[in-house]
C-alpha cells in the first residue's frame, strides 16, 4: 500500500452502513476509541514540531530535520482521518479544540535530554504505535478502517526509523555519557512495558474488528515488541 493511500468514497459509505447497524453501547465505545486516538494524533503534530526545534538546537544533520517536518504532516493527515471515523460512527461533527501546551515541553534542550525523550517517545512509542497499528489492520472488517490503519503503520513506521536515527547520531557524538543515558533510558522504558498485565472484558475483545486491539492483544504484542524488536536494536545501537 501506498503511504499516501486514503480510504475511496465507496469503503467510507460502506462503513457508514455497518456503523449505522451497530448496537448503542458498542458505537459508543469505538466512537470513543478513535476520539482519542484523533486527539493523541493531534497532539503528535506538536511533539515533532518541538522536536524539529529540539534537532536544531543540538544541530543535528539536516536529513533528521527534514524527515521530523514530514513526520509532523504525516500526524495531520492521522489526526485528519481518525477524527473522519469517529464523526463516521458518531454520525455528528467531531475535530480537534485547543491543545494545551506546557511550558515545561519546551525544556530540555541539550543532545542528552533530547536523546533520552527520543527513547521513549519516538524510538520504543513509535515503533509501538507502528506494529499496533499494522496488528489491528489485520483484524479491522471494514476496508475503510483498515485503510487508515495500513497509512498509520507505514507512517509511524518511518517515524520511529528517525527516531533511531537521531539516538544512533546522538550516541556517535554525544560520547560515554550520552551512550550511558541511553541504555539506562531503554532498559527502563522496557522494563515497564514488560511488567503490564492487562485483562478483558469480552465486550472490548469484540471491538477488534472495528480496529481496536484488546488491552490482553496489546500487551502481549509489546512484550513481544521490547523482545524481539527493541532489545535487539539496542544492542546493534550500542555495539
Amino acid at each position: 500500500m501506498s503511504a499516501l493511500a486514503l480510504p475511496t468514497r465507496d469503503a467510507w459509505l460502506e462503513l457508514a452502513a455497518h456503523a449505522k447497524a451497530l448496537p448503542e453501547a458498542a458505537r459508543r465505545e469505538i466512537v470513543a476509541h478513535w476520539t482519542r486516538a484523533a486527539q493523541m494524533e493531534h497532539a503528535s503534530v506538536a511533539a515533532f514540531s518541538r522536536f524539529s526545534l529540539q534537532l536544531l538546537a543540538v544541530g543535528a544533520p539536516p536529513s533528521l530535520l527534514e524527515a521530523a517536518h514530514h513526520a509532523a504532516l504525516d500526524e495531520i493527515k492521522h489526526a485528519e482521518l481518525c477524527f473522519s471515523l469517529a464523526t463516521l460512527y458518531a454520525r455528528q461533527g467531531i475535530g480537534p479544540g485547543p491543545l494545551p501546551v506546557d511550558e515545561r515541553a519546551l525544556t530540555g534542550w541539550d543532545l542528552q535530554s533530547v536523546a533520552v525523550a527520543t527513547v521513549e517517545e519516538g524510538c520504543v512509542g513509535e515503533t509501538i504505535a507502528a506494529l499496533e497499528a499494522q496488528a489491528a489492520a489485520a483484524l479491522a472488517e471494514d476496508e475503510a478502517v483498515r485503510t487508515v490503519l495500513l497509512r498509520i503503520y507505514e507512517d509511524e513506521s518511518r517515524h520511529a526509523e528517525l527516531a533511531w536515527r537521531f539516538v544512533r547520531w546522538a550516541a556517535q557524538v554525544g560520547g560515554v555519557a550520552v551512550r550511558s543515558a541511553l541504555r539506562d533510558a531503554f532498559e527502563h522504558t522496557i522494563a515497564r512495558f514488560e511488567d503490564v498485565a492487562a485483562l478483558d472484558s469480552i465486550h472490548v475483545q469484540r471491538l477488534e474488528a472495528h480496529g481496536i486491539l484488546s488491552e490482553r492483544k496489546k500487551d502481549a504484542l509489546r512484550k513481544q515488541i521490547m523482545s524481539e524488536v527493541i532489545r535487539p536494536a539496542l544492542v546493534r545501537l550500542l555495539s
